[in-house]
């Protein structure tokens, strides 16, 4: 027994698996012990004695173990009671020494509770006859047929199982939160029936499930317990359904005699039986309902959604509620799904999302996740799912009340037929219902619904879908239906005013968003494309074109010969720009694209407020991209002028050229409001910009340029008021002259004003400026605006001479002009804003260029101008100078491709001035970071057309303007960046670089120690720089080494003195390059480094009182004398010598001054 003790304590672990080991080796040593247990099978033994029994039939620790264990299930103990009924359960499964009839004795004598127990003890005591009576009936041995070896009878009888149906029930009665656990045998069912069902005549959800869940076993007397409340039917019939769903919500009931009280306890989980109950409707196999089952939806309307979220359900009850409907979402098939979603519980459900501190708000989330899981689980239930959400038991605002994405998200799992399916029903929808009567809210909500759907990344698109919606601005839009003998508008210009806006949106929505298609056996990414290539704004102009076409539709858009004609040529021109392939194919897709928008914007004249006259603005674009593209056969038909008026679309050679003119145009369209240009504009110069030219560049520059936002008229405004004050006009003298009474007096300004306040209302009066009206009040007097006083007022202005009427209208004047200047002020700031978001929509342009076209021979000519735009920014445009930056940055200086046949004169010169700015310009008025990738990218260029010399020049006069001049302002970073990403420039200049490394060559030692760092960064790339010719390196090597010791003597004497850490640097530099020296040839270090003129260095280092403090230095030093060979012991002690009796010296020479000192 001593080996199976210590199992026991680890079934009372926490932790699940160590409570199954403990379980497993206890019940396997337990099974080896009954084993080699030798019994006297022949003895028969009196079931009666437990204890002596269990002794005399099983081995010793078998014995204990059925003890302990039962004893075991009364424990409080962590989870003692889990892991010992698991172990008993086990172990009455492996032994077949024990009956029925033991067990149960032994359980119901170790689980007796007495008067004297706690609250806490009573009901460990009932767990534990619970535990141990199903671990009984799970185990098996409550059905087992075989007879132990000692006992005659049955190891199980019917009494056996009566007696534990019968604990069970007292249990259940005792306390209510127990549930039922039974077993049954074929001839026990009857007894069960009665005891359970027949002779109780009160239901409960538990009677519900185990009738459910057993009535086909009872074949003929299933239907007995059912005579009472449910009149002898199913409790699944229509009239059985109100019973049903009070015992299921726990309700009190009173009907015949028969009554069900509800148990007070309320339980936060749904009872078991509800999944008997949808085992009925939703089974694994194919059965079919009873006839008198009513269907589903019947039944889900009355017991759940008319008991559990009826508006006098408790929270309480709507929780259950929300689990019933999860379970059943999780279980019901695609068909059934949207039945779930009734009135009343989607009105709980929209109430309880809808803000986070309703009472079930997580329930309610919690739902929402599982009812989109379904839907990605089950896509083709989506389309209905959404028609309820929407319909009439939902709201077709459910997003936006419950603040969540419930539909959105469920469109975007929904298959492409579904949502097709969905865009003909709101179609359907906006015609009204069959009587042909209209809700303009109806109206109005399926044109949002419509436009949202393109706008939804989450949805995917379809060509077919896409197209009905388009179509459905369009004729809603620009068409009225005809009827047989009048026009029949049946849609308020409202209506139609919103279907034009939508389908200009829902195109500028399409052009930015990316579709997939094959091409070439490869997959590519295109915007503003159908899966076949072809682009929308296209789809939309052909959608005209059809409908056009219709005999029953009339056309609401001008359909004059002029613009029949060019809306014609539009066409001609896309038909010859579709046919261009091979390099200038992707432009001729965005003339394509500019065309047809253009041509778009030509059906909106009559109904639309346009900028500039779309037939000018669309015949200059085809002549100019006819010119672009050479389009012979389009020119041959436009040589002849039109006799409606358009112009012919000759080419002027004296004219811009063509590509600078549609690249003006899209500079206009990106100020336009119109969202459909604006959104084109990026798409169209994306694809032409291969066509860029130098001039192109400039125009694009020139709109960066800092301009007055104000108008000219407004600025001369100030000045022609301050004109028009010192120099009255003769009108206005003869006005005032006018206004001058006989008697030497004229009717002031307070007078009018005062007299027309009169008739004001006092909301009026609030809406005036406070300040502005205070400083009138002040220049006119204290008195003059004082409605109380007027009488007065007007008896004092008689008092008034001119020289006093004079001044009171010079303050006038002043108060006025200051109240215009600010209201001016207020404008130029809006406006500016504006110029800022105009000039950051230029630079998106300039980027695609960068993006697109990075080998283009006109990209490096951009690079100075925008340096040149960042300095003239001022402080309010932030965010334009943080757009310049990032493109200069993370666009230029990440370019991988460099230009072939750029201008290096013309480079040579931006690059020369860019080294100007960068020497003058203060780091917090340009990043020096980005003037180092500028500059970095302009010498790439040089660097592969084999002209790095020029580069090395410029950067050469930066370098000696950096070390000599002190208000030189190229901030370190910029050769910082340089010697890292263009060392071969540097190393052209290397000797001039190692050379103001030297102490006094620069203006301050900052600068020195700067240089150092850039020839610390250099050398060790001296290997790859210089290639095969090591001679370089090595000249280079002694270069650095006179610098060195020039300057590490120059520190002794004092004449450039440096402090310990400076010299230490410098040594670093020496340490380094000395490295590098022995990697290159180790024969001629001691030639290249003069090892005694290091020797008298190190001596002088050593002797010096101030570079000697600490011993840094002279450790770097010793460095290198041990790679140079001139360190030796011998050399260490006596130089050790010579420093201790330096100290004493030292250490006398103030003990001498103070003696002195007290003499």
């Amino acid at each position: 027994m001593s080996s199976t003790l210590p199992l026991y304590w680890n079934l009372s672990s926490p932790v699940n698996e160590e409570r199954l080991d403990a379980s497993v080796q206890l019940i396997d040593a337990l099974q080896k012990f009954q084993q080699s247990y030798v019994a006297d099978r022949s003895q028969q033994v009196d079931p009666v004695g437990i204890t002596e029994s269990l002794d005399t039939i099983n081995a010793q620790d078998v014995a204990y173990a059925l003890k302990r264990l039962v004893r075991g299930l009364a424990s409080p103990r962590e989870s003692s009671r889990l892991g010992f009924a698991v172990a008993l359960t086990e172990l009455l499964h492996r032994i077949d020494t024990v009956s029925t009839a033991q067990m149960i004795d032994l359980v119901l004598s170790s689980s007796e509770t007495t008067g004297s127990m706690s609250g806490q003890e009573e009901r460990d005591m009932m767990f534990a006859r619970l535990f141990g009576l199903s671990s009984i009936a799970q185990s098996g041995l409550l059905t087992r047929e075989t007879p132990p070896p000692h006992i005659s009878n049955p190891a199980s009888t019917l009494q056996d199982y009566q007696r534990i149906i019968t604990q069970l029930v007292i249990l259940g009665d005792h306390k209510m939160w127990f549930p039922s656990n039974a077993s049954f045998k074929s001839e026990a069912l009857q007894w069960t029936v009665n005891e359970l069902l027949i002779q109780d005549t009160s239901w409960t959800p538990e009677k519900i499930a185990i009738w459910l869940r057993y009535q086909s076993l009872w074949d003929n007397i299933s239907q007995l317990p059912l005579k009472v409340l449910f009149k002898g039917k199913h409790p699944l019939t229509h009239g059985n359904l109100r019973h049903l769903s009070s015992i299921l919500a726990d309700i009190n009931i009173e009907d015949e005699g028969i009554s069900h009280g509800s148990s007070g306890t309320w339980k936060p989980n749904p009872h078991f039986v509800w999944s008997y109950l949808f085992d009925i409707y939703f089974p694994t196999d194919s059965i079919s309902l009873g006839a008198d089952v009513v269907p589903f939806q019947e039944f889900f309307r009355v017991v759940v959604d008319e008991q559990f979220f009826s508006s006098g359900a408790s929270p309480e009850r709507k929780y259950i509620g929300f689990q019933v409907v999860d379970s059943a979402v999780k279980r019901s098939p695609p068909s059934v799904l949207p039945h779930l979603f009734t009135q009343n519980f989607v009105r709980t459900w929209i109430n309880q999302l809808a803000k986070r501190d309703r009472y079930l708000h997580k329930a309610a989330i919690k739902l929402a996740s599982t009812v989109q899981d379904a839907v990605q689980k089950e896509p083709s239930s989506g389309f209905p799912l959404i028609i309820q959400l929407l319909g009439p038991n939902g709201s077709r605002d459910f997003d936006r009340l419950t603040n969540t994405k419930i539909v959105e998200t469920i469109l975007g799992y929904m298959e492409e037929s579904q949502i097709t399916e969905y865009v003909q029903y709101l179609i359907q929808t906006f015609s009204g219902k069959p009587n042909g009567s209209l809700v303009e809210s109806d109206q109005n909500w399926v044109i949002n619904q419509l436009s949202s759907l393109i706008r939804s990344m989450v949805v995917p698109k379809s060509d077919s879908w896409v197209t009905s919606i388009l179509e459905f601005y369009v004729r809603n839009g620009f068409f009225t239906t005809l009827g047989k003998k009048k026009v029949t508008t049946f849609l308020p210009e409202v209506m139609r005013k919103s279907c034009r806006d939508k389908l200009l949106q829902a195109l500028a929505d399409l052009s930015s968003q990316a579709t997939m298609q094959n091409t070439d056996a490869k997959t590519k990414k295109f915007n503003g494309k159908t899966t076949s290539g072809e682009q929308w704004v296209s789809v939309a102009v052909q959608i005209f074109r059809q409908l056009s076409k219709e005999k029953h539709v009339e056309a609401l858009y001008e359909t004059d010969d002029k613009f029949t004609e060019i809306r014609s040529r539009a066409r001609s021109v896309i038909k010859s720009l579709g046919t261009i392939q091979g390099a200038d194919q992707e432009a001729a897709q965005g003339g394509i694209l500019l065309v047809a928008g253009l041509t778009l914007q030509t059906y909106l004249i009559s109904t639309e407020e346009m900028d500039t006259d779309p037939l000018a603005a669309t015949n200059e674009t085809l002549r100019n991209v006819s010119s672009l593209f050479d389009l012979h056969s389009t020119k041959k038909k436009e040589d002849a002028p039109t006799s409606n008026g358009v112009t012919t679309m000759e080419v002027d050679p004296d004219e811009q050229k063509p590509f600078d003119l549609i690249v003006d145009d899209i500079i206009g369209y990106l100020e336009k409001p119109a969202p459909l240009m604006r959104a084109m504009a990026p798409q169209v110069f994306s694809a032409m910009c291969s066509k860029i030219e130098a001039t192109t560049i400039e125009l694009l520059i020139a709109q960066l340029q800092r301009r007055n936002v104000l108008s000219d008229e407004d600025t001369e405004d100030g000045e022609s008021d301050a004109s028009e004050e010192e120099h009255p006009s003769t009108e206005e003298e003869i006005e005032e002259d006018a206004g001058s009474t006989g008697d030497g007096t004229r009717s002031s300004l307070s007078e009018k004003s005062s007299s027309s306040s009169n008739g004001e209302d006092e909301e009026d009066k609030e809406d005036v400026d406070l300040e502005f009206r205070k400083r009138v009040a002040e220049a006119l007097g204290a008195n003059e605006l004082n409605d109380s006083n007027s009488d007065s007022d007007a008896s004092s202005e008689l008092m008034m001479d001119d020289d006093q009427m004079m001044e009171i209208d010079a303050k006038l004047a002043e108060v006025f002009r200051s109240q215009s200047l600010s209201s001016k002020t207020k404008t130029a700031n809006n406006l500016q804003r504006e110029a800022t978001h105009f000039k950051i929509r230029v630079l998106d342009l300039i980027e695609v260029f960068i993006r697109k076209q990075p080998q283009s021979s006109q990209l490096p000519s951009i690079v100075l101008p925008l340096m040149r735009v960042i300095i003239g920014c001022s402080s309010d445009e932030q965010q334009l100078i943080d757009k310049l930056n990032g493109i200069i940055r993370r666009r230029i200086g990440a370019l991988y491709t460099i230009p072939n046949d750029a201008n290096l004169d013309l480079l040579s010169a931006d690059l020369e001035e860019l080294h100007k700015i960068a020497r003058k310009v203060s780091h917090q008025q340009v990043l020096p970071i980005t003037l180092a990738v500028a500059s970095i990218y302009l010498s790439k260029i040089f660097v592969d057309s084999g002209r790095t010399d020029i580069p090395a020049r410029i950067y050469k006069e930066s370098l000696a303007d950096f070390m000599q001049r002190k208000g030189c302002k190229l901030h370190p970073t910029f050769f910082t960046e340089s010697v890292k990403r263009i060392p071969l420039v540097v190393w052209v200049i290397r000797r001039e670089l190692i050379q103001a490394c030297e102490s006094g060559k620069g203006v301050n030692t900052f600068r020195q120690m700067q240089a150092i760092h850039w020839v610390d960064t250099l050398l060790p790339m001296a290997p790859r720089l210089a290639g095969d010719d090591k001679r370089e390196i090595l000249s280079t090597i002694q270069l650095v080494r006179e610098t060195v010791y020039r300057s590490l003597l120059d520190a002794v004497t004092g004449k450039h003195p440096l402090t310990i850490s400076q010299a230490k640097v410098i040594t670093k530099m020496a340490l380094q390059a000395l490295k590098i020296t022995a990697r290159t040839d180790e024969a001629e270090i001691g030639q290249i480094w003069d090892t005694r003129q290091f020797e008298h260095v190190f001596a002088e280092v050593s002797s010096s009182e101030n570079l000697a403090k600490g011993g840094g230095l002279v450790s770097v030093m010793r460095q290198m004398a041990t790679r140079l060979g001139t360190y030796t012991p011998e050399s260490v002690k006596a130089k050790e010598k010579k420093r201790k009796v330096a100290e004493e010296k030292q250490a006398e020479s103030p003990r001498k001054k103070v003696k002195k000192h007290q003499k």
